[in-house]
């Protein structure tokens, strides 16, 4: 059913995101549509703020429900709640004291002082629904370890198109980059909502309460979640750099030349996402339960479903981009064909990465993954900047790629290798003790 849904809403997403874009390109232009950018990369870049803390509810609040303790449940949302709120009102803080500090024009890279006001007032709206987000995400996370995150999808489908909507009538009313962004945001937050109500009117007994906090909850979901939080880190300091690297590099313009036909591609990364994401605790659900046959024969299934989808569908984008993209955002708008190219080898690894990186979180292999990501991350950003300063916009996905192929992917195969001779022996020596047990 999370499948599904996920499916239907992703589906839903990317035809959303396909109208919105070429539209706001043509409204904005090339300037203010790369602040809009820049300024999307900035925000999603601090998605890490929760200290991994949503991904440690999760896990903490399926093992309780798992096992019909739903006191243990209550305490585990009612503990990382009160966790969010602190680290949501550190930030509102240090966004209050350091809004004023911030050199605008140099970091969006922009000469007009107007546009450059402009861009300030909508980073403030993204930034406060960033702040009001950070404890509301507590809903999604509960949601997924009760193992209705199909409620979550259905209603994050019909946010998608209530912010569509929302955007066309700012364009419609001729607004400016600030209410786009108002649009943008404030949709979201409406669906979060409504994704809260209904999870506690299903699950009454899962309400926050004061009485409900406990340390020793609070204490388990950060320590777990911190392992988490390094992970999240290397990969936004790896994947979501691009636009600020570009912008830096090349200029702001520079940013809707790479923006737009990336947006065509990470559409595969979404559908990939969607459909191995499922499995994160279907892997460790089977391990633990020594059911080695099932974890290999997915493991490599998916690993062979994600070549035979992406391929394919990566050749058709190269072939048929430039004319998807000057038909969706207008004939004067040229993506180089090398650009398309090496973003479709991007898509496809990426993908790979996504099957890979499933099967290990669900293994519980967290530590070694956070140093290699970590160290992968860091080559990573030095790369991308040195090779587009010497490519152009080219250069910051070429970066991506050479990390990914020499650094992450061997050392990924080695983990995934240890890993499943691991769990065999596992399973071989259970077998063993049932059967002497059993004698």
């Amino acid at each position: 059913m999370t499948t599904i849904t996920s499916g239907i809403a992703k589906a839903i997403g990317i035809l959303a995101s396909l109208i919105s874009v070429p539209l706001t390109y043509r409204y904005l232009g090339p300037e203010r549509y790369g602040i809009w950018m820049v300024l999307i990369s900035i925000i999603t870049a601090m998605s890490f703020a929760d200290l991994g803390i949503g991904n440690g509810l999760m896990n903490a609040v399926s093992e309780a429900y798992g096992k019909d303790d739903r006191r243990l449940a209550q305490e585990h949302v009612t503990s990382a709640l009160a966790l969010m709120l602190l680290i949501g009102f550190i930030f509102a803080v240090a966004g209050a004291v350091g809004y004023q500090l911030v050199p605008w024009p140099r970091l969006l890279n922009v000469k007009s002082p107007a546009a450059a006001a402009e861009g300030a007032r909508a980073f403030l709206v993204l930034y406060a629904s960033f702040v009001v987000n950070l404890p509301l995400g507590v809903i999604a996370r509960a949601q997924a370890g009760l193992q209705k995150a199909y409620t979550a999808q259905i209603v994050n489908a019909a946010g998608s198109m209530l912010s569509l909507s929302a955007i066309l009538v700012v364009v419609w009313l001729s607004g400016s980059l600030v209410w786009l962004v108002f649009a943008f945001v404030s949709t979201a937050t409406a669906a979060t909502l409504l994704n809260g109500w209904l999870l506690f009117r299903e699950f009454p007994w899962l309400l926050p309460a004061r009485h409900a906090f406990s340390s020793a909850a609070a204490r388990k979901i950060f320590d777990l979640g911190i392992l988490f939080f390094v992970l999240q880190c290397a990969f936004v300091l790896s994947y979501t750099s691009d636009n600020v690297v570009i912008a830096q590099v090349l200029g702001v313009a520079a940013v809707a030349v790479y923006a737009v036909p990336q947006k065509l591609f990470s559409s595969i990364s979404t559908v990939v996402s969607m459909a191995i994401n499922p499995l994160w605790p279907a892997y460790g659900e089977a391990i633990s339960r020594g059911d080695v046959a099932w974890v290999r024969r997915t493991f490599f299934a998916s690993l062979f479903a994600i070549l035979a989808f992406t391929i394919p569908v990566c050749i058709v984008l190269v072939l048929l981009g430039p004319f998807i993209l000057r038909a969706a955002v207008g004939k004067s708008f040229h993506a180089p064909l090398g650009l398309l190219i090496v973003l479709a080898v991007w898509a496809v690894t990426w993908a790979l990465t996504t099957a890979v990186t499933a099967f290990l979180n669900g293994a519980g292999v967290l530590k070694e993954q956070a140093g290699i990501v970590v160290i992968a991350s860091i080559c990573n950003l030095g790369l991308s900047i040195y090779l587009t300063i010497h490519l152009g916009v080219i250069g910051v996905c070429l970066g991506s790629i050479l990390t990914q192929l020499f650094i992450i992917s061997p050392a990924y195969f080695f983990l995934v290798r240890g890993l499943l001779r691991r769990t065999a022996t596992l399973k071989m020596n259970e077998e063993v003790r049932q059967t002497v047990s059993f004698v």
